[in-house]
Formats: C-alpha cells, sequence, structure tokens
C-alpha cells in the first residue's frame, strides 16, 4: 500500500477512495477462495445476484451505480483490504452498483453464508464489518453534501487531494505526485461531472501554476491553493 505525507489533507471518511487494514478480516481469509481478474474486468453488475461478499486482495475495484440512461456515477473506488457486496448479503437483495477493476485486481471470495456465520460467532469480524458499513455511509453522505451545496470545481479539487491523501508522495521540492495515473473522464464518473467540465478544471489548474503532469503522472504544486477553496462559503452552484 503506498505511503504518503499527507494523511491530515481531508477527513479519512470523505475520500472515495476506500482502504483498510485486511488483517482485520484474517478471521475469514481462510475460507476464501483467490482470484485474480485484469484490468476492466467486471464483477458483477447492477442487479446481479452473486454468491460471494468480496475482499480486495490486491490491486482496485471501482463501485458504480447507473441510470436508466446510462448514465454513470462512481460512488467508491474499493482498494485493498476493503470489502464490497457485503449490502447484497446482509439484506438478501441484488447488488445496487456494478463492480469493475480499475487493475490487475486479486480478490478473496467469501462465501456469503460463511460471511453470516463469522458475524453470529466474531464480535471483532462484526465491529470491523460495522466500521466499514459506517465508513461507507459518511462518504455517502459526502458526495450527497457535494451533489447539493458545492459547485464544480469543489469536486475535482476534493477528489484531488482524496487521491493525495491515499496515492500522493511528497517530493523534495514541496509538491506532491501522484504514483497512480487516471483520466479526465475517470474524474468525471467520480465528481458526476461532464468530461468537458471535468478538463477545462484542469486546464484551469494548469494555467494557474497549481498542477502539472511529469510522464503522465499529475503533480500537485499548491495544495494550500486547493484546500483553501474547500473552505470558502461562497461557491456558485452550477
Amino acid at each position: 500500500m503506498p505511503k504518503n505525507n499527507s494523511s491530515d489533507l481531508i477527513a479519512p471518511y470523505m475520500s472515495p477512495w476506500l482502504s483498510m487494514d485486511d488483517e482485520d478480516w484474517e478471521s475469514i481469509l481462510k475460507d476464501s477462495t483467490v482470484k485474480t481478474y485484469a484490468r476492466d474486468a467486471v464483477i458483477y453488475r447492477q442487479g446481479d445476484e452473486t454468491p460471494y461478499v468480496y475482499l480486495v486482495k490486491e490491486g482496485r475495484v471501482v463501485l458504480d451505480l447507473y441510470g436508466i440512461n446510462g448514465r454513470r456515477r462512481s460512488i467508491y473506488i474499493a482498494d485493498k483490504g476493503t470489502c464490497f457486496g457485503e449490502l447484497a448479503c446482509l439484506d438478501r437483495l441484488a447488488n445496487y452498483c456494478t463492480a469493475t477493476t480499475c487493475t490487475k485486481t486479486t480478490l478473496y471470495l467469501i462465501p456469503k453464508k460463511r460471511f453470516i456465520e463469522e458475524i453470529y460467532k466474531n464480535p471483532d469480524f462484526s465491529m470491523t464489518l460495522l466500521k466499514a458499513l459506517s465508513l461507507k455511509t459518511r462518504l455517502i453522505t459526502s458526495l450527497l453534501e457535494q451533489m447539493s451545496f458545492n459547485d464544480s470545481s469543489y469536486r475535482v479539487y476534493h477528489s484531488l487531494l482524496s487521491l493525495i491523501q491515499l496515492y500522493g508522495v511528497q517530493t523534495k521540492e514541496g509538491s506532491y505526485k501522484l504514483n497512480i495515473k487516471f483520466t479526465h473522464q475517470e474524474m468525471a464518473y467520480q465528481t458526476g461531472l461532464s468530461r468537458v467540465s471535468v478538463s477545462n478544471i484542469f486546464l484551469s489548474l494548469t494555467n494557474k501554476g497549481l498542477i502539472e503532469k511529469e510522464n503522465g503522472y499529475l503533480i500537485v504544486k499548491d495544495i494550500k491553493a486547493l484546500k483553501e477553496y474547500l473552505i470558502k462559503e461562497d461557491w456558485e452552484l452550477e
């Protein structure tokens, strides 16, 4: 898991990139199977019923919600140690999102029956699950807040800070370099904006000298400017 020096940039529960310690789930892993998926592999689709709860061993999985018109909104990205598909296990309904790998990814596949058994017999496991569900609830609340009260620049700046919090490495010059690549379209899915809007915001940040790219990797040169924008009170909703 990448380390960085920016864990205090934003509150952890506000980041859509979720990561936990997979040791928290250790009691159930011995009864799981391990499977590796190529990038862009669909684990399950919105409305599918599956026999497993999934836990990320290595890689990343994005959970997307699709509207009837085909529009896509990313809800969160499950990184190492994050489970997904647990709601369908608990309420015995179909999966509400589509799960797709962002990169080559290895997952633990945990049978739903075994998952439920562990909840009943292991209080520590149950507490780990509750913490994970609480984290996701706070995230959904944060997404609703952004959609309701914040402008497009806020959403993009917030997503950038979230990325830096998990994948950023501070350079000797004081900038932060992301050690993963992402596209403007992926950012658009995450923020609920159009790709054109995201591209225009990145162009503005580049022109202001706040960001630059090096070999395809984004470098944020002025973290303070991004953070200050998030705490101002005079956004104009678009």
